[in-house]
């Protein structure tokens, strides 16, 4: 890790934010993999934060960008993970967002001014997850 560059891959099915779901009791998120995944993602910046030294949130502003990679299913045609079931790319990065800021790697989200999200199936032998890049902008 350059100073101003953190990187971090995270295994396990991405799941979206943002999308809501009214029950009688109020609103909910829709996706019930949100909050594990979250839960992963925090807990895998966090252990890179560790690894690497980082005493503190980068500073900011924030470049970032995510690599979503999505297993592919068996009875799909699609080149693209573009199935509902999967979710759209910038409900995907909400998440990861939130829980690089929860990992305290970043200080808020509000400072990311520039984002590139892409989602891709897995190859075969590979894990469903995402790599994830933040770099400090700098003046």
């Amino acid at each position: 890790m350059s100073a101003d560059t953190f990187t971090v891959h995270v295994e396990g099915v991405a799941a979206p934010q943002g999308s809501k779901v009214r029950t009688r009791y109020g609103m909910r998120e829709s996706s019930q993999r949100l909050k594990p995944w979250r839960k992963i993602v925090t807990a895998a910046a966090s252990a890179e934060g560790d690894r690497v030294g980082l005493l503190g949130p980068l500073t900011p502003p924030y470049r970032v960008s995510v690599w979503f990679y999505i297993r592919k299913p068996r009875t799909t045609r699609s080149q693209y993970p573009v199935a509902p079931t999967v979710g759209d790319v910038d409900k995907l990065s909400r998440g990861i967002l939130d829980a690089l800021t929860d990992a305290g790697v970043i200080t808020d989200d509000r400072y990311v001014i520039e984002l590139h999200a892409s989602k891709q199936w897995a190859g075969p032998n590979e894990a469903p997850g995402a790599i994830i890049q933040i770099k400090e902008y700098g003046e």
